[in-house]
């Protein structure tokens, strides 16, 4: 009979720990999801943020770019635009375009909703998706930049400025050298975007993991 009891008391005390188990991982999700939504639509604020600071950017340019002569020094803020100015900013505004059209997509695609189905799964693939956009607009990056320059060479040698190669003058070299303090600057801060994001993440994945764990003190 006293083993009967035991045996009664034991499969309520197993019962009991495991709706509680149980609870706690569900409360464990929903913070976790809560806490990657959160994260996410951070991040898609930001792509929206980088994409409204390009169009006001374009904007801005095409209103000054007519007036640059004046605002450098020459007479009159009279309406100026010569064949290489409207070439200048015709490449401005087209590599612009294409910068906000790739955050773009990158703003469009990002979901900040969790599935309900598997909490672990869709951290792991959230984490494997960033690091794969991470990758990809580091590469952007560097793109663009290589591209301007080659544009910029380009264009001066078609306005008859120098040679396409011509790239050992003053100006030049300090332009260069502007243009890579630029990029590894703004590099450097979406590495940090990036690497903040996914570590927040990881942190979540290994809150997930860890609470299986806690619940069955046991196992090794």
């Amino acid at each position: 009979m006293e083993l009967d009891d035991l045996k009664a008391a034991w499969e309520r005390e197993a019962t009991k720990n495991l709706e509680l188990n149980k609870q706690n991982m569900e409360q464990l999700k929903l913070i976790l999801k809560e806490k990657t939504a959160g994260t996410l639509t951070g991040m898609k604020r930001k792509y929206g943020r980088i994409i409204t600071f390009l169009l006001v950017g374009i904007f801005a340019n095409i209103l000054v770019h007519p007036f640059l002569h004046f605002l450098l020094g020459d007479d009159g803020p009279v309406f100026r635009l010569t064949y290489g100015g409207l070439l200048s900013l015709l490449s401005i505004v087209i590599v612009c375009l294409i910068v906000v059209s790739f955050y773009w997509m990158k703003y469009s695609v990002m979901k900040i909703t969790v599935p309900d189905t598997d909490l672990k799964l869709a951290l792991a693939e959230k984490i494997r998706h960033l690091n794969r956009s991470f990758r990809q607009e580091i590469f952007f990056i560097v793109s663009v930049f290589v591209v301007v320059f080659i544009m910029g060479r380009a264009t001066s040698q078609y306005l008859g400025n120098g040679d396409f190669l011509d790239i050992f003058r003053t100006d030049i070299l300090l332009a260069m050298l502007a243009g890579f303090s630029i990029m590894g600057f703004y590099i450097y801060k979406r590495v940090r975007f990036y690497r903040a994001n996914i570590s927040e993440l990881k942190q979540y994945l290994a809150a997930f993991n860890e609470e299986p764990r806690k619940a069955r003190p046991g196992t090794r």
